[in-house]
């Protein structure tokens, strides 16, 4: 889905561990821009990034083939 963002509502999803803000209140999520698209990548998960690979970041589009289920689940 062009333009999908891993965000809904006031709830960020983060697209390298998939940690969703409604589950951790103490969460830190930073937006960011990969291959043209808006990410959002929690703080825990900079370190990977910049120590690892930004190859670590997931597309908007795997994220949301992971959570497929529960996206139609809301849509229905």
């Amino acid at each position: 889905m062009k333009g999908f963002k891993m965000k809904r509502g006031n709830v960020y999803i983060c697209n390298v561990c998939s940690i969703e803000s409604s589950k951790d209140k103490e969460a830190v999520f930073i937006k960011a821009h990969k291959g043209g698209e808006t990410v959002h990548i929690c703080t825990a998960c900079f370190p990977k990034i910049i120590h690892e690979s930004a190859k670590l970041v997931k597309t908007n589009h795997r994220l949301e083939s992971e959570f497929y289920e529960e996206f139609r689940k809301e849509t229905e």
